[in-house]
């Protein structure tokens, strides 16, 4: 067998409690196919075309298209990644505006690079204390919508990553009113529409949405689907983009699992177990807020409309979100999903057993124990890094503890279309004189995708800090191909173009070690 092959074989034999996407948790006593060799075939007599279903396919779709009831639903196979490349693309001529909420995923930038869109930014709440991003304001949509009267379409991302939902009936009433469809990436919003807890964003009014199945629900990686619901989107056009999107080969296992996931959760013992995973996680929610040291993000906290309770994003007080990972996964063989600086998610889903649940709360309440226990103060300054002063006490004009309740996140300034940029000719730059350049990359954490500075915005301290701030923590900084160099491509500009004043002040802030004071001495 493979070396891949052996270790995914070890890791599923392994007794980790997966809190971590795809959604079916490696539940194989729950949900299982047989030897997937057996079924996977190619587009032989009797099991249709995705991409001209006239049979068995057209009919999964249908039936899913009336589970969510929507117009018409598009099963994906390459991910919601590449329903959100078609939807842009129908929806946006090229070099069009798309008005679009700053925290999106990577591929909405990576479809407004493909059609030279100019994007209008819609900049999401802080959520105080966190360090996330948290919900779009419909009154933000409405301002700018005003000001630029030439935006072809809407786009935001709800519910996010961390689980915050932002009004979509408000934002699409917005936009209805001037004639604009709305895309909404909801891909971690599949189970939505089999809670009773909220509204799923097709009923909100949205004209696309894309949900992954598998990030949330029983169905295998890289499942995904995309809904319709407007007669503001061109539809052959939008089935025509999902052709050039999507492989030419689709899997019929990974369509099985998605046909298969809708009619179990639509289903009387999808709807029971969907029943009993609502309330085991409200007694989980419950046993973990009694804690003491380890916090949960509450809905309150969040804002938003809604807040998605199937995420569990925690923090601990006095440890940074890194630390608290790595100790769940390490000495407690608990998976989470992903950490920022401040916080972890731990993913849920109706895949999860009552044992994972015990298991996982145990771990957290030892861990709350051992925090409460020791005297260990960590201090960070924003922008300075962790220090553990070792006196148990706090610095004059510091605080213990991570705090980001201060925290605003960069507003780079757009000088090119992030489509211009990327075809601009680019030359790498020290770190230490990059200040003012236009960036000629992106620089994100995975995940979760969300970029920090994308292509053609201009290099700011405060963008520096941020990135200098995520190497301090231990994580990896993505998309600047020589970073970890001391180094990131720009757009080439003449220094008059440019201004000595930027050139100056980035190499006198490198000089005082404001940022970068490890970057090979440049």
């Amino acid at each position: 067998m493979s070396k891949l092959y052996d270790r995914l074989a070890a890791y599923g034999n392994s007794n980790v409690s997966p809190f971590h996407m795809p959604g079916h948790k490696r539940n194989k006593e729950r949900f299982s196919f047989e030897n997937p060799f057996a079924i996977d075939i190619t587009e032989i007599d009797g099991f249709d075309n995705l991409h001209h279903p006239v049979g068995i396919l057209k009919e999964a779709m249908e039936e899913a298209a009336e589970v969510y009831g929507a117009e018409k639903s598009y099963f994906l196979v390459n991910g919601s990644s590449c329903g959100i490349l078609a939807a842009i693309s129908t929806c946006v001529p090229q070099g069009g505006k798309l008005l679009v909420a700053r925290n999106c995923h990577k591929s909405v930038y990576h479809g407004m690079i493909l059609e030279e869109i100019s994007p209008v930014y819609l900049w999401p709440d802080l959520v105080s204390g966190w360090g996330m991003n948290g919900a779009v304001r419909p009154e933000a949509a409405e301002k700018e919508l005003s000001i630029h009267p030439d935006v072809r379409a809407v786009l935001v991302t709800s519910p996010t990553y961390e689980g915050i939902c932002s009004d979509m009936r408000g934002i699409c009433e917005a936009a209805h009113r001037r004639g604009l469809p709305v895309i909404v990436d909801a891909a971690h919003g599949a189970h939505f529409s089999f809670w009773g807890l909220c509204d799923s964003v097709l009923s909100c009014g949205a004209d696309l949405v894309i949900e992954s199945l598998h990030k949330t629900l029983p169905s295998l990686t890289q499942t995904a689907i995309l809904h319709k619901n407007s007669k503001l989107v061109d539809e052959g056009l939008l089935e025509w983009y999902l052709q050039v999107y999507q492989t030419s080969s689709p899997s019929y296992v990974l369509m099985a699992s998605m046909d298969s996931c809708i009619s179990y959760l639509a289903g009387e013992e999808g709807r029971r177990d969907m029943a009993v995973y609502e309330r085991e996680l409200g007694k989980l929610r419950q046993k973990i807020e009694g804690l003491s040291c380890i916090r949960l993000l509450s809905g309150e906290e969040a804002g938003g409309i809604f807040y998605d309770a199937s995420k569990l994003v925690i923090r601990a007080e006095g440890r940074t979100g890194k630390e608290l990972y790595d100790r769940l996964r390490l000495e407690y063989g608990i998976q989470p999903e992903m950490c920022t600086e401040t916080y972890v998610i731990l993913m849920t889903s109706v895949a999860d057993e009552p044992e994972d649940f015990r298991r996982l709360y145990e771990a957290l309440a030892d861990l709350d124990r051992k925090t409460a226990g020791e005297k260990r103060t960590v201090v960070r300054r924003l922008g300075q890094g962790s220090v553990d002063t070792g006196r148990g006490q706090e610095e004059e004009g510091e605080s213990a503890g991570t705090d980001f309740g201060t925290v605003e996140f960069p507003r780079p300034q757009m000088v090119l279309t992030p489509g211009r940029a990327v075809e601009s000719q680019k030359k790498p730059c020290p770190l230490e004189t990059c200040e003012g350049r236009i960036s000629g990359e992106f620089a994100y954490l995975y995940p979760p995708g969300i970029p920090v500075l994308v292509p053609g915005e201009r290099i700011t301290a405060e963008v520096l800090a941020v990135l200098k701030r995520y190497g301090e923590n231990g994580f990896a900084v993505l998309g600047p191909e020589h970073f970890a160099a001391g180094e990131i491509l720009v757009i080439e500009e003449g220094e008059a173009e440019l201004g000595q004043d930027f050139l100056h002040h980035g190499k006198e802030r490198f000089r005082q070690g404001q940022y970068f004071p490890h970057a090979g001495g440049r």
